[in-house]
């Protein structure tokens, strides 16, 4: 599997794109979409303010808040991401957008005794789940959670 990722960052803070494809790429391999292997995968992230999302967060999905991360789909289940009706000139295919609100993040971690990289690994792979076609499961959270611990938390351990 290839992988193309798009980062625009509109806030103050600073995250690696390597980072993020790190998390693309883990989240990937442990959604076991085998008719994914050999095709090149685009993803778009969108690092915004609390205002912004709030307001993308009203305009979509009629919650007048703010949130950690909107996941705007390609496609509307798995099963229609493996038939890649959408494939883009034959070359890729975009399976969507995240927007991730990091002031937001920031807060519900300093709540929850996170560091941030952790919030932020496990918010991202749970936007790249569900842009995969995953519904909220014991399964998909497990997931997420592998992702942020195999990232960050091995990775302090060394």
């Amino acid at each position: 599997m290839k992988f193309i990722l798009e980062v625009n960052n509109k806030t103050t803070y600073k995250f690696s794109k390597k980072k993020f494809m790190g998390i693309f790429q883990r989240s990937l391999a442990l959604a076991g979409l085998n008719c994914l292997e050999n095709e090149t995968l685009e993803l778009s992230i969108a690092l915004v303010g609390e205002d912004e999302i709030q307001k993308l967060n009203s305009q979509y999905r009629k919650k007048d808040s703010a949130t950690d991360v909107l996941s705007f789909c390609e496609y509307e289940s798995t099963k229609a991401l493996c038939e890649k009706k959408q494939i883009i000139d034959g070359q890729f295919i975009f399976i969507g957008e995240l927007i991730l609100c990091p002031t937001y993040i920031e807060r519900n971690a300093d709540e929850d005794g996170e560091s941030m990289e952790f919030a932020i690994t496990y918010i991202t792979a749970h936007g790249i789940l569900h842009l995969l076609g995953f519904e909220h499961s014991k399964k998909m959270f497990a997931f997420q959670k592998q992702v942020a611990e195999n990232l960050v938390t091995s990775k302090n351990k060394k």
